[in-house]
């Protein structure tokens, strides 16, 4: 075939970064098709596509801005479903070796969730638009097309079952799979433009090379950080916040704990660390795991708890950039998103918010006037300046998860740290101390965190005039250093 069908797209994956797609796209082409390899019910909230929908999913403040411009009513939906409000300097506690920073009000303002109720109320609300399809339970098993465009997708059907239908225009054809593999039905969709946000386990780059295309170099940066999460039910008591975290930081140590209050009156309670410090996955190891953080208020806070679930693990932390902006001659008609293109340690807490930053991106490039007239073509639109865009904003997340991973010891995929990060990262950690005291700096770090402010609003001469005051302070022996959090 050597045509692409005008007006439709398909999207690979039906997590979060899929479904952003699928809705900036809902509104500028004909039609949305997505393709998800779980069977997807009604009352799905977890899936073997999201093994790690269990853990913590803070939401930051520019991913709960851009979510719900994106998805009139999200937040409605999501307090209906019981999900807290949260100020996050308000609401939360925050605790690190420094000492537990000010509770002051901000405008940091998100909701706190469950991994399953995100995606399932911004699901709903993406094939409430009447030219978005879903068809679930079906595997992308390559790409259509050559290295110059891609114009659709080989689909297989999985042998389990599903509640997708076919779009009119797709190609059925039942001969077997390869040897070894269950015999499913499989077929073809064509379309104009194909994204693939199908997460960190994209097979694009053994689908690009089956079809002739260039395969992304790919950056690799892992610092062994592992994480345990478990839910809980509190004691009924009173309690003025939302959110608790306690973190030590590297090198002094890479352990740390969060309890987030989520719909249906739960707590998750993620424990995370690094290298041999990880934490285990058996009751009584984390318990203690807890016990030995660098504040006792988390453990306090589950050691008369109602356990509610089994301790669910999680290894896959890497940071990983699929390098597709380096390629010149990258195939029309197809782009990666979302994870499949940058996955970034979600122990920051990242992903879904710059899956929603690449949103805009992608609205802003399918209404460039180039990209606008060529939506009804049969020709596939030039997708390498939208590859550029998605990785200029993926840039600043890689850039602060990646900077905090490499002073992990042990991380692999780093260079050498030149003088000028040595001394960044010195005065981040200036920044840190100073945050555990004063609310400016406090804000301004957190709002740098949640992606609101670039990491140079840091550098205002207040925070600058307050971190010299902590350092001279030090020197002198006027200051305390910091020893382990108020309990």
């Amino acid at each position: 075939m050597d045509q692409s069908v005008p007006g439709r797209a398909v999207v690979i994956g039906a997590g979060i970064a899929g479904l952003v797609a699928a809705r900036v796209l809902s509104e500028r082409v004909d039609e949305v098709v997505i393709v998800e390899r779980d069977a997807i019910d009604d009352d799905t909230t977890t899936r073997p596509g999201v093994p790690q929908a269990m853990h913590v999913h803070l939401l930051l403040q520019r991913g709960y801005c851009e979510l719900t411009c994106l998805f009139p009513g999200l937040d409605g939906r999501l307090a209906v479903a019981g999900a807290p409000a949260l100020d996050l300097l308000r609401d939360g506690v925050w605790i690190t070796r420094a000492g537990e920073a000010p509770r002051v009000p901000s405008r940091l303002r998100t909701r706190s969730a469950s991994r399953g109720l995100y995606e399932s109320v911004i699901r709903d609300l993406t094939l409430e638009r009447p030219n978005v399809k879903l068809l679930d339970g079906h595997d992308a098993v390559a790409l259509v097309g050559d290295a110059a465009a891609v114009r659709g997708v080989a689909l297989r059907r999985r042998l389990s079952r599903t509640s997708g239908t076919a779009p009119t225009g797709t190609t059925p054809d039942h001969h077997a799979t390869a040897a070894g593999e269950p015999h499913g039905e499989t077929s073809q969709i064509d379309a104009w433009l194909v994204v693939d946000a199908s997460g960190r386990a994209s097979k694009a780059p053994a689908h690009l090379a089956a079809i002739g295309a260039p395969v992304p170099a790919e950056s690799v940066i892992d610092a062994s950080l592992r994480y345990a999460t478990r839910l809980y039910r509190l004691p009924a008591v009173p309690r003025d916040w939302k959110v608790l975290l306690v973190r030590d930081r590297p090198p002094a140590g890479t352990r740390g704990g969060v309890v987030s209050e989520i719909e249906g009156g739960r707590w998750v309670v993620t424990l995370g660390g690094a290298g041999e410090d990880q934490p285990p996955t058996d009751d009584d190891g984390f318990v203690a795991f807890a016990r030995d953080l660098v504040s006792p208020r988390l453990f306090d806070a589950i050691r008369d708890a109602e356990v509610l679930s089994p301790i669910h693990g999680w290894a896959r932390t890497a940071n990983r950039w699929r390098h597709a902006e380096r390629i010149r001659a990258w195939p029309a008609g197809f782009t990666l998103f979302g994870d499949s293109l940058c996955a970034l340690n979600p122990v920051y807490g990242q992903g879904m918010s710059v899956a929603a930053m690449e949103g805009g991106v992608l609205g802003r490039w399918l209404d460039a006037s180039a990209v606008g007239r060529d939506r009804r073509s049969a020709t596939p639109p030039a997708t390498g300046p939208l590859i550029d865009a998605l990785s200029r904003t993926a840039r600043l997340p890689w850039f602060l998860a990646t900077g905090e991973d490499a002073r992990i010891e042990g991380v692999t995929g780093v260079d050498r740290a030149s003088p000028l990060e040595v001394l960044g990262r010195r005065y981040i950690d200036e920044v840190v101390l100073d945050a555990a005291r004063d609310p400016h700096t406090l804000r301004r770090f957190t709002e740098v965190s949640n992606l609101v402010r670039p990491p140079i609003a840091l550098f205002d001469p207040l925070v600058v005039a307050r971190v010299a005051a902590g350092v001279v302070g030090r020197r002198l022996g006027r200051t305390r250093r910091p020893g382990r959090g108020r309990a």
